[in-house]
């Protein structure tokens, strides 16, 4: 880890230091006296991209091999093909634990926010959600009938909490050994995705997170002869029509790691005719503010949707130090959704973008052309901006296959080819404001290199210029 590095992390640890009285009301925070303590070690496994229902096709075999306890987190549940794999390996699961002479079950624990617009209007407002009864699985749920899961502890909860406040993370941990974060949610959108596997100490600090704000300290101690990670390995389907993601190995070395959460808010802080208010210093929002100060050279982003006034400011700001800047978003994506959170959509925060950075551009030198003519004054120098929509791929006929990716749901962020940013929060008003968030932040040159590389592999021919 490089000096701007350690310094980027000095820098944000006593940013959450000097305004915890802000979020002393967070939930969850337990970090707010020590923010070390989300600072880990990680070995990142694999990067998984492709549809929604590829991602989920690739991780759910290996889950498999769970033997005593699945955290399952995810924010949008809905009846679909992923939905139906996920209960396919909670039945296989189930047969595991009957088959065994000591009569022990295999722990689950199903936790979501969102299953219907009536679901959330009427859900409870506490934050220790709701737990559906075993009678309503199937027929809210679209799960197997009880006595079709009788081997398994399983309990199922949601939390969601008005106005807008959707429990977003999305994570898998099987048997506190292996993670997975994938950035799709159990629905049928067809959607371009992303998911990494992880192994390590991380676990541990994804595990106090989920046990503080969704297990509520239900967290027994696990059995000492708990599965071998290298039991958790990929697997081929067991059907060969599955479409499954495209795996992309990464550097399977240690490497620096800081877990981001970012907890709900209720008040969404709207000010229609004044300045948009400062983000909730959260450790994600705190974490992405500092990393976009601190870059020197590059910012590259692909995130849905691109409304957070933090952020377009922040990237005004880089672009004027001479930091290039790269973005994938889309157009007309839950565009409702924009309106009633943001108040504005993706494509006006681009033009409004675009028409401050030639507004810069026309006052100084972009710096590929400040480098060409020999100029040294970096005062004079601004970054380069490049902003692209998302588009399917079109087959040789012209249309679009049914497994293509119709948007980019990935939420990506790699700055100076160093720090790697994945996970649920997307550059959007309600995940800076109102959301609850995950992410994690990695420190690696190796793994920038690695993630860039898979993902621009993945995106040839899925992009196209903003006007």
């Amino acid at each position: 880890m490089t000096d701007s590095s350690s310094k980027l992390i000095n820098g944000w640890q006593q940013e959450l230091r000097n305004r915890k009285h802000f979020i002393r009301h967070d939930n969850p925070n337990y970090w707010v006296n020590d923010p070390s303590t989300l600072a880990t070690i990680s070995t990142p496994l694999n990067l998984s991209l492709g549809t929604g229902s590829s991602v989920l096709n690739t991780v759910l075999p290996i889950l498999d091999a769970t033997e005593h306890e699945l955290i399952f987190v995810t924010c949008f549940w809905a009846k679909s093909p992923s939905l139906n794999a996920l209960s396919s390996s909670l039945k296989t699961l189930c047969a595991k634990a009957l088959s065994r002479k000591d009569g022990s079950k295999i722990r689950v624990r199903i936790c979501f926010s969102s299953v219907s617009l009536f679901q959330k209007l009427f859900h409870t407002s506490s934050s220790s959600g709701y737990i559906y009864p075993r009678s309503l699985w199937t027929s809210k749920l679209n799960l197997p009938p009880p006595k079709e899961l009788e081997g398994l502890d399983l309990q199922i909860k949601s939390i969601f909490i008005l106005p807008f406040s959707v429990m977003h993370p999305k994570f898998i941990i099987a048997d506190r050994k292996r993670a997975w974060l994938p950035s799709c949610n159990v629905s049928w959108e067809s959607w371009f995705e992303g998911c990494v596997a992880l192994e390590g100490p991380i676990l541990d600090t994804m595990i106090e997170f989920w046990r503080n704000f969704w297990g509520r300290n239900d967290l027994p101690t696990l059995p000492t002869n708990s599965t071998p990670t290298d039991q958790f390995t990929v697997r081929p389907s067991s059907s060969p029509t599955t479409m499954v993601a495209n795996t992309h190995d990464l550097p399977r070395i240690p490497i620096k790691t800081i877990l981001l959460p970012s907890p709900h808010h209720r008040n969404p802080q709207f000010r229609p005719f004044l300045a948009p208010p400062p983000p909730p210093p959260t450790p994600l929002n705190a974490f992405l503010l500092f990393l976009f100060a601190s870059a020197k050279t590059s910012i590259y982003i692909q995130t849905p949707n691109l409304t957070s006034p933090p952020l377009l400011r922040a990237l005004q700001d880089a672009l004027a130090r001479g930091v290039n800047i790269s973005i994938i978003t889309n157009t007309r994506m839950m565009l409702l959704e924009q309106l009633v959170t943001a108040g504005t959509t993706t494509e006006l925060c681009v033009r409004r973008l675009l028409k401050r950075y030639r507004l810069l551009r026309s006052t100084k030198a972009v710096r590929g052309e400040d480098l060409e003519r020999g100029t040294t004054h970096q005062q004079q120098t601004i970054g380069s901006l490049t902003i692209r929509y998302y588009t399917p791929k079109n087959t040789n006929a012209g249309n679009i296959h049914s497994e293509e990716p119709v948007k980019s749901h990935l939420k990506l962020t790699i700055v100076d080819d160093e720090v790697v940013v994945l996970g649920s929060g997307n550059m959007d008003r309600a995940s800076w404001y109102t959301s609850q968030e995950l992410g994690v932040a990695f420190f690696s040159r190796d793994m920038a290199r690695e993630v860039m590389q898979a993902v621009g592999r993945e995106m040839a021919g899925r992009s196209r210029l903003s006007n």
